[in-house]
């Protein structure tokens, strides 16, 4: 999973809020709309589920397979 295609958002209310962004043909970020993935209260649970997303181990910092 490509972490480009993600943004991490923090709102003056301290949510933090977990976008997917569309990929034009090039394959850099579009500008048109996000979809909301996840939100969050604590920005350590934010970066946990970036990630998880990105399929890596948080102990050992190695790759793992995403059920799914």
């Amino acid at each position: 999973m490509e972490l480009s295609n993600y943004e991490l958002v923090r709102y003056p209310s301290g949510q933090f809020v977990l976008l997917r962004t569309g990929v034009n043909a090039q394959g850099l970020p579009a500008s048109g709309p996000r979809d909301v993935v996840a939100a969050f209260t604590s920005e350590m649970e934010a970066q946990r589920a970036l990630r998880r997303l990105a399929g890596i181990n948080e102990v050992a910092g190695t790759p793992t397979a995403l059920a799914g």
